[in-house]
């Protein structure tokens, strides 16, 4: 909540009020920074442009590397998050009478398109050409501008210069060492905005690490394997779970920053710490580039198989991201390899045997769960009339609302495929192979995911299901009763 100082604490004659209003742009009246947001779209989408800009950083300075980016970019600036309250703040003033002005280090192009959809700025002041509007280059021009004075406001110490140069000042930011160094400075403080630092939380929250609960399926083989099991055999697979789930939160973290704009038009994804501009975007490719090569490294340490799954899964992965989401079909195809890499990771680290019908079974059968999760998208997005455009199609997939019969006809399909070929699985290879000491146990597992996969798909039908029927399972009770029958019945099959 915006705190406001008392004119006793703060020094501030009335007359200040009435003063000019010059407000920043990154970190201030936007949440994120307009040249990370640029950069990152150039660099997944235009990375020609992004070299450009990097060319033009190095030899001709930051301005002109903002002004590639904005004319080299298609950026959503209709989307990029803002300070709620402090617009609001803004609003007030300006309808009250007060000048509302524009002023920031980011390119002109895009300031002026912020401010056309703001509607309630009196001028714009920003970069451009080889001229970067920053400190006390700003400081310079808004004493030209407004040699009456004005009231700036600003969210960092690089707006120092400014501040110093202004007759009142508005702080954007929470850090409590930054407002008592700009009530040091003398000048009197007119409004605070909490601006909370990221913190470790959003961190968490961007890495996901509920969705690790998806990389057990590394100790699989482990469990089906456990007569030929050895103590290494199973350290090793551990670590390369370990791995990987460090690995999956690195490369959720860059589906994120590419995933942007369809995510901040997302009911529920507009809420993630990038897509809200909680965490800044650069922060993620800086926590990615570092870590993906040190993961890499690592697994090929361990052995050439487990590195070469490793890779295959990281490629994969980023050319869903960057692309394949978007190919309606394949997009669901590419995540139920993505689960069924994670058993062939486990069949490698601990030196199983490659079963063709394990494999097929989590193939049909993850088709079948990620097809439902499209399946509930299109079903709330034709409910809520939010995510599609105007001919019916779904922000950042290539999916039409009225396609949620066919991804009703693949997913229980696949789903019916997946209890054949689980059924087979038993018959020509488990019970035909002393893995098992009572193998007639497992008879029960067929008939527990055609129960679990028929609730996924009834729930989902019905509009009931949260995104992720994984997730969902780890906190329905029905689906944790079911789990702990199959757990039951794979104990007892082992003893």
């Amino acid at each position: 909540m915006p705190a406001t100082l008392s004119d006793g604490a703060s020094g501030k004659s009335p007359a200040r009020f009435e003063l000019p209003l010059v407000v920043d742009l990154d970190g201030t009246l936007l949440v994120t920074d307009s040249y990370s947001e640029t950069f990152v779209s150039a660099l997944f989408n235009r990375p020609l442009v992004a070299i450009q800009a990097i060319e033009k950083l190095i030899f001709r300075g930051k301005a002109a590397s903002k002004q590639v980016l904005a004319e080299g970019t298609d950026l959503d600036l209709e989307t990029l998050p803002l300070r709620k309250e402090l617009v609001d703040f803004l609003r007030d003033e300006e309808a009250r009478g007060r000048s509302v002005n524009l002023a920031t280090a980011a390119d002109r192009n895009i300031a002026e398109a912020v401010a056309a959809r703001l509607g309630l700025f009196s001028s714009v002041h920003a970069s451009e050409n080889d001229h970067n509007l920053k400190g006390a280059r700003k400081a310079e021009r808004l004493k030209t501008v407004f040699p009456q004075g004005f009231v700036y406001a600003g969210d960092c110490r690089a707006d120092f210069p400014i501040w110093k140069q202004a007759a009142g000042a508005i702080v954007v930011s929470s850090d409590k060492k930054l407002l008592g160094e700009v009530s040091a400075s003398g000048v009197p403080i007119e409004r605070v905005f909490d601006a909370p630092p990221s913190g470790f939380r959003p961190w968490l929250k961007a890495a996901r690490p509920h969705q690790w609960a998806k990389n057990i399926l590394v100790m699989v083989p482990i469990l089906l394997g456990l007569r030929n099991l050895s103590v290494s055999g199973a350290l090793s697979a551990f670590v390369a779970m370990m791995i990987l789930c460090v690995l999956a939160s690195l490369t959720y973290m860059l589906n994120d920053i590419v995933d942007l704009s369809a995510d901040r038009l997302h009911w529920s994804k507009s809420r993630r710490p990038f897509a809200s501009g909680v965490l800044p975007v650069e922060y993620g490719l800086v926590a990615a580039g570092l870590g993906i090569p040190m993961l890499l490294g690592l697994g090929f340490w361990m052995s050439p198989g487990i590195g070469l799954v490793l890779l295959a899964y990281l490629l994969l992965t980023l050319a869903y991201s960057l692309r394949l989401k978007r190919v309606p079909i394949l997009d669901v195809t590419i995540l139920a390899t993505l689960f069924t890499l994670r058993l062939a990771l486990g069949v490698v680290a601990a030196g199983q045997e490659w079963s063709v019908w394990l494999l097929s079974f989590s193939m049909f059968f993850f088709f079948s769960l990620a097809i439902a999760k499209r399946h509930t998208e299109l079903l709330r997005a034709a409910t809520s009339g939010a995510g599609h455009s105007e001919s019916g199609i779904v922000y950042g997939r290539g999916y039409h609302i009225e396609d949620n019969d066919v991804t009703l006809v693949y997913g229980a399909g696949a789903s019916i495929a997946s209890i054949v070929i689980l059924v087979l699985y038993l018959t020509e290879e488990v019970l035909s192979r002393p893995l098992f000491e009572h193998p007639q146990y497992l008879w029960f597992e067929p008939l527990a995911v055609f129960l679990w996969t028929a609730r996924v798909w009834l729930l989902s039908h019905r509009g009931q299901m949260t995104d992720d029927p994984l997730l969902f399972a780890l906190k329905d009770r029905t689906s944790l009763a079911i789990g702990l029958a199959v757990a039951i019945s794979l104990g007892l099959a082992l003893i």
